[in-house]
């Protein structure tokens, strides 16, 4: 049994990830710089690549199911199957892929607390400058003191 097609899926996973690592990377230094118009075009591109990521794990998944007939077998699965080059092949797939994913995961969690530290910001800062509602609010009314009456009549 051969498992180059597979190898193949993986090394396009691994580079699609890498690619998505550097993405967010480069999210993290828009959020730094509040460049909204680059981290709208960042966003766009992750999409993307988000995208081409799904369309592969279809791809692999159609792949097992066809060639081992369980679309659930791990790649430690089919590493254990393979012989020789294909294993160590296999085995390196796994490793970057697992590294990469690792990695963007760390990425997102960065930006994840990056916007969210935004968000507070943002919300202090509104909470500052909206009134409060008894600012601007009669919270007493207007009373005359007792002793001394409003006009004077002998003026």
């Amino acid at each position: 049994m051969t498992f180059a097609a597979l190898i193949h899926l993986l090394r396009a996973h691994m580079e699609l990830y890498e690619s998505l690592l550097a993405l967010s990377r480069r999210k993290t230094e828009a959020l730094k710089k509040n460049d909204i118009e680059a981290l709208s075009a960042l966003l766009t591109d992750e999409q993307k690549h988000i995208l081409a990521i799904r369309q592969l794990e279809e791809r692999r998944r159609r792949w097992l199911k066809e060639v081992l007939g369980d679309e659930t077998v791990t790649i430690a699965q089919c590493e254990a199957m393979a012989k020789g080059k294909e294993r160590e092949e296999l085995r390196e797939c796994r490793e970057r892929l697992k590294q990469a994913v690792n990695a963007v995961a760390e990425a997102n969690e960065l930006n994840r607390q990056l916007i969210e530290q935004s968000l507070q910001f943002v919300t202090a800062m509104i909470e500052t400058f909206t009134p409060t509602p008894s600012t601007y609010s009669r919270t007493q009314g207007y009373a005359p003191s007792p002793d001394r009456p409003l006009f004077e009549s002998k003026a």
